[in-house]
C-alpha cells in the first residue's frame, strides 16, 4: 500500500545552506497566495505549494521565525459583487421586473460589495517566533493579539452534507486569529491528515484531528498548567514509533 505522500508526489524541498527567504520582493506575490485554493484537486494543489515552499503558507524570514502576510479573499469577492451590481445598475438590466422598480437591489449590492472590499483592504501579518516562543498578529501594522505558541495550530475540520458524506478542511487557527483555510473540502482523510501533520511539523506548531478526543493529535506546545492536568498521559512509543515520548490529550 502506497503512502499518502507518494500519491501526492510530496517531496521536501531543501533550501541552500545559509539561505534565508526574507527578501521583501517575495512577500508581494505571496500576500495573495491563499486565494488560489485549487477547486478540483485541493490536496494536490497544496502538495505542489509545499514542494516549492516547505513552510507554506509562511516564509522563513529568520531561523525559527516564520512570517505570513496576506489579504483576505473577501477583497476580490467584494470587488466582484460591486462590479456586477454596478453593471446591472448602469445598464438597467434589472431596473424593472413585472412593472416594479427593482434597481434598489443591485444598488444595495453595490454598497455591500464596497463595504466588504474596504474592510478587507488592510494587510494582515502573522509571525511565529519560536525564539521567543510567541506569535504576533497585526493588521496594517497595528497589533491585534499576541500570545504563547500553544494557541496557534493546524486543525483538520470535519463537515458533512445532507447524505452524511464527510468532507475535510485544513485550517490554520489560533486564539483571536482569523481562520485561514489551507485546503477546501476534500473526501480524502489520510491525505489531508498527512498534509496537516507535515505543515504543523515544518512550522513547529500543534496539529489537531477532527475529533476533540483523539490519539491522532500532535501536540508540541502545552500551556503551563498542562503539566499537572490529570487528563494528559504519555504517548506509547511502541505504537507510534516515536524516538521520544510525546504528550497526548485524552
Amino acid at each position: 500500500m502506497s503512502h499518502p505522500a507518494d500519491r501526492l508526489c510530496l517531496t521536501q524541498a531543501q533550501a541552500p545552506k545559509g539561505h534565508i527567504s526574507h527578501l521583501p520582493s517575495t512577500f508581494h506575490g505571496k500576500r495573495f497566495q491563499l486565494w488560489a485554493l485549487g477547486l478540483f484537486c485541493t490536496e494536490r494543489h497544496l502538495a505542489k505549494r509545499l514542494k516549492s515552499n516547505s513552510f507554506y503558507p509562511f516564509t522563513q524570514e529568520l531561523p525559527n521565525v516564520f512570517v505570513l502576510e496576506y489579504y483576505l479573499d473577501t477583497l476580490w469577492k467584494g470587488a466582484l459583487l460591486f462590479v456586477v451590481c454596478l453593471f446591472l445598475v448602469s445598464f438597467g438590466v434589472v431596473s424593472q421586473v413585472q412593472k416594479q422598480a427593482t434597481w434598489g437591489f443591485p444598488a444595495y449590492g453595490m454598497g455591500v460589495g464596497l463595504w466588504i472590499m474596504i474592510s478587507s483592504l488592510p494587510r494582515r501579518r502573522l509571525v511565529l517566533n519560536h525564539t521567543l516562543g510567541t506569535y504576533h498578529f497585526s493588521i496594517q501594522g497595528r497589533t491585534v493579539c499576541q500570545g504563547p505558541m500553544h494557541q496557534v495550530y493546524v486543525r483538520l475540520a470535519l463537515s458533512s452534507d445532507a447524505y452524511r458524506k464527510c468532507f475535510f478542511q485544513l485550517v490554520l487557527c489560533g486564539h483571536n486569529l482569523e481562520p485561514l483555510v489551507l485546503v477546501q473540502l476534500s473526501e480524502h482523510y489520510e491525505q489531508m491528515e498527512f498534509l496537516g501533520r507535515h505543515i504543523a511539523r515544518k512550522l513547529n506548531i500543534n496539529y489537531f484531528d477532527c475529533l476533540a478526543t483523539s490519539y491522532r493529535h500532535v501536540v508540541r506546545h502545552w500551556p503551563p498548567e498542562a503539566a499537572i492536568s490529570p487528563g494528559i498521559v504519555l504517548r506509547k512509543t511502541g505504537v507510534y514509533k516515536s524516538s521520544q515520548p510525546d504528550l497526548v490529550d485524552v
